[in-house]
C-alpha cells in the first residue's frame, strides 16, 4: 500500500526534480541511531530539491522530526569553472515519511541549518535549470 503525500501544498518555493546521490547520517534521535548505527553514513537518492527542502529515498524508516546531517555535490551545468561544482553540507528535519511500493521510504526534508552560500547555490541551480 502506498501512503503517498495527500495533504495541501505547504512549500514556500518551487521544487525541481533532481537525481543526486547523497550521504546522510542521523544527527539527533537516540532511537533512530540505535536502529541505523551511530555515526553511520548512509547513501540515499535525492528526488527533488528546492531552496527550503528536498525529498529523498532511503531504505530506512526514519520518523518525523529526526534531524539528519546531509551531504551532496551539486553540479550546475549552466555555470562555468569552479562555481559549477559545490559540495553542500546541511542539517534537515524529516517532515514526512511515506512508504513506497518497493519498500523504500520517501522522506520530505526541510532544511534547518544551511549556509547562505549553499542556499544561494541551490537557488541558482533551480533558477538556471532548463527543466522548469
Amino acid at each position: 500500500m502506498n501512503k503517498g503525500y495527500s495533504g495541501s501544498e505547504k512549500r514556500k518555493s518551487r521544487r525541481l526534480r533532481a537525481n543526486f546521490t547523497l550521504i546522510y547520517q542521523v544527527n539527533k534521535s537516540p532511537t533512530v541511531v540505535m536502529n541505523v548505527g551511530y555515526g553511520s553514513e548512509i547513501e540515499g537518492l535525492m528526488l527533488d530539491l528546492s531552496e527550503g527542502g528536498m525529498s529523498m529515498l532511503t531504505n530506512y524508516d526514519i520518523p518525523k522530526s529526526t534531524v539528519l546531517s546531509i551531504k551532496f555535490t551539486l553540479i550546475n551545468r549552466a555555470l562555468e569553472g569552479d562555481s559549477r561544482i559545490i559540495k553542500i553540507n546541511m542539517l534537515g528535519i524529516v517532515c514526512n515519511n511515506a512508504l513506497s511500493e518497493n519498500e523504500e521510504h520517501r522522506l520530505g526534508i526541510q532544511f534547518s541549518d544551511i549556509s547562505e552560500k549553499d542556499r544561494k547555490a541551490i537557488a541558482d541551480f533551480i533558477k538556471l535549470s532548463p527543466f522548469k
